[in-house]
């Protein structure tokens, strides 16, 4: 048995879990005979990317500023869903696209967090989370898979179903960025173990997390591969990720993040810098 140990930082390992969702049996499924729900995030843009040369539209993150939006407003696609050779923007009928789905369907959003209990959940800036958490229901109800593509940093202590009871997206008096509360989401949970176990027939675990340098948020994995023919597969895969320069996905505009006061600001609340607190 070969024994591979490798450090992976937060972009390098959204692209193992793209290639690796790229693979993925559900996804090769889906796209011969269902349809696919792409919710935007930089992860998904990362799959979108490679999959349709389309990078998504990026609304909120996590910066050293805190949870944050984009500065501009623009046209393109946050949400498409592919279906027959052919993807569409859905942002604004995302609801109704998303009841018409099945058992033949597929949704791939990722999240911002995740517990040891495979519960997921995503942030929400906007009240009631806008139309995606509008959606979620339909998500979980008409029988469409999900998958929540996510990197290891996202994993938090604590159990997901009891922090979302305390958490929540009024009633704080101060946020740095906006202030958000929490939307469960219930799926297949997707990191870079198990993507590097869908590129090749290895085991794969951590053993550390984080770093400094440019590799804070970082994952250290090892991985056991069973002969010659899996390691060398894994190996090339690994080499080629750690050889590129990697950048954040997502389309170039929606990724310069708000200053206030813009025009964001009218749909959130409790932020500092637009309080001018901070």
């Amino acid at each position: 048995m070969k024994k591979i140990q490798i450090t992976l930082t937060v972009e390098e390992g959204k692209e193992i879990i793209s290639l690796g969702m790229l693979n993925h049996p559900a996804l090769k499924d889906s796209i011969e005979n269902g349809k696919i729900l792409f919710k935007g995030g930089t992860t998904v843009s990362r799959i979108t990317e490679k999959l349709l040369g389309l990078p998504l539209r990026i609304s909120g993150r996590i910066s050293p500023r805190g949870t944050v939006a984009s500065m501009h407003t623009i046209d393109h696609p946050h949400s498409i869903i592919y279906h027959k050779g052919e993807w569409r923007n859905v942002d604004d009928h995302i609801v109704s696209e998303t009841l018409k789905f099945g058992t033949n369907d597929l949704i791939i959003c990722s999240a911002n967090a995740f517990d040891y209990y495979g519960n997921a959940a995503i942030m929400a800036g906007s009240a009631g989370g806008g139309l995606i958490g509008q959606s979620i229901s339909a998500w979980h109800t008409e029988g469409a898979q999900i998958i929540i593509p996510i990197g290891l940093e996202k994993m938090i202590p604590g159990n997901l179903n009891h922090i979302i009871k305390k958490s929540k997206r009024r009633g704080k008096s101060i946020s740095w960025g906006m202030s958000v509360g929490l939307m469960l989401l219930n799926g297949e949970i997707f990191t870079e173990i198990e993507a590097i176990k869908t590129l090749a027939h290895v085991d794969c675990f951590p053993i550390g997390a984080g770093g400094l340098g440019g590799a804070q948020g970082s994952c250290t994995l090892e991985i056991h591969c069973p002969n010659e023919g899996e390691y060398e597969k894994i190996l090339d895969i690994l080499k080629t990720v750690k050889s590129n320069d990697i950048q954040v996905s997502g389309e170039t505009d929606s990724l310069v993040e708000c200053e206030a006061i813009c025009d964001n600001c009218k749909k959130h609340i409790g932020c500092g810098y637009k309080s001018q607190l901070l």
